[in-house]
């Protein structure tokens, strides 16, 4: 049997790595040529984090670091929508 402990740590960890998909976003943002954004990948993303921002807060004990990152994501991927678009 796992431990809670072990399945808290894990949550957190994962919560650390989830965290390269809005900071890759973040570096791109102002980089990337307008052409070179992909609305359907950059939909999805941040689609996928408008899921999970909210999973994040309903699970048990609530995983703030995820919250975080996901609401950062969902941010970062309508900012990129947003450049795509004007």
């Amino acid at each position: 049997m796992v431990s809670a402990t072990a399945v808290r740590r894990f949550g957190y960890v994962g919560a650390a790595a989830n965290w390269l998909i809005p900071l890759a976003a973040i570096v791109n943002l102002p980089t990337r040529k307008p052409s070179e954004i992909d609305p359907l990948m950059t939909g999805v993303l941040g689609t996928y984090s408008a899921v999970f921002v909210r999973w994040s807060i309903a699970i048990s004990p609530p995983n703030y670091p995820l919250f975080l990152c996901h609401a950062t994501n969902c941010v970062v991927q309508a900012a990129t929508l947003v450049r795509k678009a004007v």
